[in-house]
């Protein structure tokens, strides 16, 4: 005699809806798993100085001291660190 497995539909809705509830896990924690950027800011000295952050919006909002008219600018290679350090006339 030989058996046949087969699901039933409430195991098989069961099965989809845990399944889409560990995505949604999932999908939630990467911002937290991201990793630190740095971004360049101009503080209320007129400096451009850094900060890490996650994403450009954080990076604002934490920012010790920056300028009221400063943005934040991602640095993503070497040759954009060079103007760390510069002061902005102006400020």
């Amino acid at each position: 005699m030989t058996k046949t497995l087969s699901f039933s539909s409430t195991n098989s809705g069961s099965l989809i809806k845990t399944g889409l509830i560990a995505a949604a896990f999932t999908v939630m924690a990467l911002p937290a798993m991201a990793s630190a950027a740095t971004f360049a800011y101009v503080n209320q000295s007129g400096e451009v100085v850094t900060v890490q952050a996650d994403t450009a919006a954080q990076a604002m909002l934490t920012a010790p001291g920056i300028d009221e008219n400063s943005g934040v600018l991602l640095l993503d290679n070497s040759a954009d660190n060079a103007v760390v350090g510069d002061d902005v006339g102006g400020v």
